[in-house]
């Protein structure tokens, strides 16, 4: 204490006269608020991921259903297809509407060489792939047209 004064000395420097300090507690209550808001936040996050996980594991259901149907269906128009595109289904086809059709003459086939992928010029031709020939003079030599 100061003798002329009669004052105590101040509290300790950097700290402003008149003001009252926060109490520990409520330090405390807000880290606590704190802490409480983010596990709440963690909380809501993983229920929403786990709702969100679901509905896409039964979306993926019944997309794969889908693809299991349309390969179902592809299969069956494969096999129809096929039935359709048969020898015996042509020449039924054939007799049923009285068509004038007949097999290709032996001179009217020319061999040609088949390029994958790529468009060849006529004079590239040589190899070993059957195409009718259609020209007049071939059908002259197979006897006539019916």
């Amino acid at each position: 204490m100061n003798q002329f004064t009669k004052k105590t000395n101040p509290s300790a420097p950097g700290v402003e006269t008149g003001r009252t300090k926060t109490p520990w507690v409520a330090g405390l209550l807000i880290k606590m608020v704190m802490m409480m808001i983010v596990i709440a936040a963690a909380f809501i996050a993983r229920v929403h991921l786990n709702d969100k996980t679901e509905q896409l594991a039964r979306e993926k259901s019944r997309i794969q259903e889908e693809i299991r149907e349309k390969r179902t269906e592809i299969q069956t128009l494969v096999a129809q297809r096929e039935t359709l595109r048969s020898w015996d289904n042509i020449n039924a086809k054939i007799r049923q509407y009285n068509l004038a059709l007949r097999a290709v003459n032996p001179s009217q086939v020319r061999y040609m060489k088949r390029f994958e992928g790529q468009v060849a010029a006529p004079s590239q031709y040589g190899g070993d792939t059957r195409v009718a020939d259609t020209s007049a003079g071939a059908q002259q030599t197979s006897g006539g047209i019916r």
